[in-house]
């Protein structure tokens, strides 16, 4: 089975990130916020599938970053208060999905909750 090497020509390890800006109160209709969200992700250039909770990009740790804060920053201008949730999943063990993206194992694992979390 072929293996995605997780590094960029840049030398940068990818990894994935589950994104979800959830509006809370009133403010702009919530579908203007994610169509906002949309237009941001797709700006950013990065490998990514919408799923129900959220959206699952694949990146290096500053870019996805970058497209979070770009896309907490957008919706925060229209609602008076948000919830920005981020999961991501890293290592040498993690495939990527844009060789795969119908199978992709690391996505689901991603999405799963398994319940182990560190707690700093």
């Amino acid at each position: 089975m072929y293996q995605f090497n997780r590094k960029t020509a840049k030398g940068i390890n990818l990894m994935l990130l589950e994104l979800t800006v959830q509006t809370k109160g009133k403010g702009r209709h919530v579908g203007h916020a994610a169509a906002d969200l949309d237009k941001i992700i797709e700006a950013s250039g990065l490998y990514h599938q919408a799923k129900n909770k959220g959206t699952v990009l694949e990146g290096s740790w500053d870019e996805l970053m970058a497209v979070a804060k770009k896309c907490h920053d957008a919706v925060l201008k229209s609602h008076r208060k948000i919830v920005t949730v981020m999961r991501a999943l890293d290592g040498p063990d993690v495939d990527l999905c844009r060789q795969a993206p119908g199978d992709c194992a690391a996505m689901k694992e991603l999405l799963e909750d398994d319940g182990d979390w560190m707690i700093m």
